[in-house]
């Protein structure tokens, strides 16, 4: 089957959820074609879906090399790469990401996570409070603000993350309350 056919009928097999059957032809499809963006877009994501990062990372790498300046693409590249546990190359594409489009929360969040991994905290409380910031819903952002707060030993900006996080999640603010010894009172 020639490329074009063959893209649309992977796209077609992912739609009634054959993903193992549209991975196949989209290998087929990158490899007549190595110039087809979202077909490695597509299998990056496949791969990362069903845990083959080894995988994953170069298909994004293929994705990016194609869509440089594609936030998404870069974030979730990322994300793929901070899984496999390079946190080095996970911040510098989420940097981009975030260059890229400063509204994308989840790079933020992405990229307070690796900093913290790598014990920089002072960088990653920055990051954490932009991410509760733009979604300031997201119970998770304020726990880890909260958490680099605590190693920085800066208790009232803590408490005032669990405060805010209190208000609209009591799971998450139970678990603050537990795992930085915050007392309600």
């Amino acid at each position: 089957m020639r490329e074009p056919l063959l893209h649309f009928w992977a796209q077609t097999l992912l739609f009634f959820g054959r993903n193992e059957r549209a991975l196949l032809a989209l290998q087929e499809v990158v490899r007549q074609n190595p110039a087809r963006e979202e077909a490695w877009s597509t299998l990056a994501f496949l791969y990362a879906q069903g845990g083959r990062l080894s995988e994953a990372v170069p298909a994004f790498e293929k994705a990016l090399a194609l869509q440089p300046n594609d936030a998404a693409l870069s974030f979730n590249a990322a994300f793929a790469i901070q899984r496999a546990g390079d946190h080095a190359r996970a911040i510098t594409l989420m940097q981009r990401a975030i260059d890229l489009d400063p509204k994308l929360d989840r790079a933020w969040y992405g990229l307070g996570l690796s900093l913290a991994h790598d014990a920089r905290y002072e960088e990653a409380a920055l990051k954490f409070r932009e991410a509760a910031r733009l979604q300031p819903l997201n119970p998770y952002a304020g726990y880890h603000l909260a958490a680099a707060l605590f190693k920085l030993g800066r208790r009232d900006e803590m408490r005032a993350e669990y405060e805010r996080v209190k208000g609209f999640d009591p799971k998450v603010s139970a678990l603050m309350r537990r795992e930085f010894g915050i007392s309600d009172g």
